[in-house]
């Protein structure tokens, strides 16, 4: 075989390889579990913060995403802070979290949730705490050896790991269009990695048995997975604090059995339970848990605002508001004042509604008039203008870039649509429809009616 066909028939197969590995990988995004809320999204947002850019982490299961608020931390104290955890995360991956923090972040504080470090090894292992574990952590020698500790021995389920497309190749049938659009999206955690939800326990949340007696017990293969963490924070130059969220199901020997370890170390250990027991927190049982084991809202600002202040009384950390220019916890604490209810929604007619909004340029409106003179009328206010005003007699459709997404007007027959991203918004029955699309959060933010 002549040189040139040798290069050429090399050329051949390492194209093929690359278009092979190319087809796997766009595979892969697709068809694996993504944890929305959790682990994905945290991970991901994580990694899409500026380099060098966070003070605190806090990593842990999900008692620590459930618990410390960032943007609370910021609001009241300037602390750039991102919870980095995932549900159920055994010792080891927390570990492994904190190693993948500190190859971009310099934080001057970790805050470690115990929750999981009176766990046994086999209550470790379950396979939801490793899927939302490993998912989105990239491979690397540091979650290679990881996933080891986590299976014992290289076999499939090691594989499955590794490449999560042989775990998920059945999730065909039930892919959706995130699963289809979710890797080219904007990667950015304007929670900070904090889960959000105001939704309330059924039933009071019981604390009175933390003064139970009984006998705690770590293993050791824990203890050594928090050595670990310790040495990586000193290495670094990086204060490692622990926390204890408040939940059902922990007592007073356990936290005394966590002091000894924190204290022999020369580490600061807050145990909100305890706090709670001795009068030191006030918690509202019956509204600020979500369940048993996780706060609300309502609860995590309680004791974020606390955590905060103690963080504040014993490490040096900037107050971040004072910067001269805006930074990515600003930009998020101004998404979080734009969801949720605004008091726009209340107004009674679509003239105070309109009359609200129409000086704010990261608003776009879609109003539709059911009830012009004339024929239906649609009109586009967008920038603080009207930028398209239609009035309907013909059967039609126009196409509208708004922020990231596409609008679509159209009137078939007797039916008129407000299709944004593929979605419908017009609502039939009232003469006026106001469909509010904020350009901050990238979505509609309100769907609004009025008979006048």
């Amino acid at each position: 075989m002549s040189r040139k066909k040798m290069v050429s028939r090399i050329i051949f197969i390492a194209a093929f390889v690359l278009l092979i590995g190319l087809v796997l990988k766009v595979t892969d995004e697709i068809i694996r579990a993504k944890f929305i809320g959790d682990s994905t999204t945290i991970v991901d947002g994580f990694y899409a913060e500026k380099k060098n850019d966070i003070d605190l982490i806090v990593i842990g299961s999900s008692n620590s995403f459930c618990t410390v608020d960032p943007l609370v931390l910021y609001e009241e104290y300037g602390i750039a802070a991102y919870d980095f955890g995932s549900s159920s995360q055994p010792m080891n991956i927390s570990a492994l979290y904190l190693r993948e923090a500190l190859k971009t972040q310099q934080p001057r504080v970790v805050a470690f949730e115990i929750n999981m470090l009176t766990s046994d090894s086999a209550s470790s292992r379950g396979e939801a705490g490793l899927r939302w574990g490993f998912t989105n952590i990239p491979l690397s020698a540091d979650k290679l050896r990881c996933i080891y500790q986590s299976v014992g021995d290289v076999n499939a389920e090691y594989f499955s790991y590794v490449f999560p497309l042989f775990r998920y190749h059945n999730r065909w049938k039930e892919l959706s269009r995130t699963d289809y659009t979710y890797f080219y999206q904007d990667k950015t955690n304007y929670t900070k990695g904090y889960l959000e939800t105001q939704a309330v326990s059924e039933e009071p949340v019981n604390l009175t048995d933390y003064n139970f007696e009984g006998e705690a017990w770590i293993e050791e293969a824990n203890v050594a997975y928090l050595d670990e963490m310790l040495q990586l924070c000193r290495q670094q130059n990086v204060e490692l604090l622990l926390f204890k969220s408040p939940r059902v199901g922990w007592h007073r020997y356990e936290t005394e059995a966590v002091r000894a370890l924190a204290d022999a170390r020369g580490l600061q250990f807050v145990d909100f339970n305890e706090l709670y027991s001795d009068g030191k927190i006030v918690l509202d049982t019956a509204a600020d848990f979500r369940d048993a084991q996780h706060l609300n809202d309502f609860g995590a600002r309680k004791v974020t605002s606390y955590l905060g202040g103690y963080i504040r009384e014993h490490y040096e950390l900037p107050d971040r508001r004072n910067e001269a220019e805006p930074n990515s916890w600003d930009a998020a604490c101004t998404y979080r004042q734009r969801s949720g209810w605004q008091e726009y929604m209340a107004a009674q007619t679509a003239r105070e509604c309109i009359e609200q909004l129409q000086d704010d340029r990261d608003y776009v409106l879609i109003v539709t008039d059911a009830h012009s003179s004339g024929g239906v009328r649609q009109w586009v206010y967008q920038d603080c203008q009207v930028a398209l005003d239609l009035i309907w007699q013909e059967d039609g459709i126009r196409h509208r870039k708004i922020g990231e997404s596409e609008l679509v007007l159209a009137k078939m027959g007797p039916l008129h649509q407000v299709l944004i991203d593929g979605v419908e918004h017009y609502q039939a029955g009232s003469r006026w429809n106001i469909t509010v699309y904020d350009r901050i959060l990238n979505s509609v933010v309100a769907d609004l009616t009025f008979d006048e």
